[in-house]
C-alpha cells in the first residue's frame, strides 16, 4: 500500500504549484496579445477616420506603447 510521507507531500505539493503559475503565466502572456489587437484596432478606425490622432495617441499612451 502507497503512504503519503513528508517528501511525497512536498512533490505533489510542487507539482500542484507550478501548474498554477503555469496557467498564470500562460493567461498573462495571451492577455498582451489582446493590447496589441486592440491597438491594431485603433489604428484602423484612425485610418478609416472613424477617431482623431489624439484618439488613437491616447489608447497608444493608455497601453504603454
Amino acid at each position: 500500500m502507497f503512504t503519503f510521507d513528508s517528501f511525497s507531500s512536498r512533490l505533489v505539493f510542487s507539482i500542484i504549484i507550478l501548474i498554477i503559475l503555469l496557467f498564470i503565466i500562460y493567461r498573462f502572456r495571451t492577455g498582451k496579445n489582446t493590447e496589441k489587437g486592440s491597438l491594431a484596432m485603433m489604428k484602423e478606425r484612425l485610418e478609416k477616420g472613424e477617431i482623431s490622432r489624439e484618439d488613437y495617441d491616447e489608447a497608444k499612451r493608455r497601453q504603454g506603447k
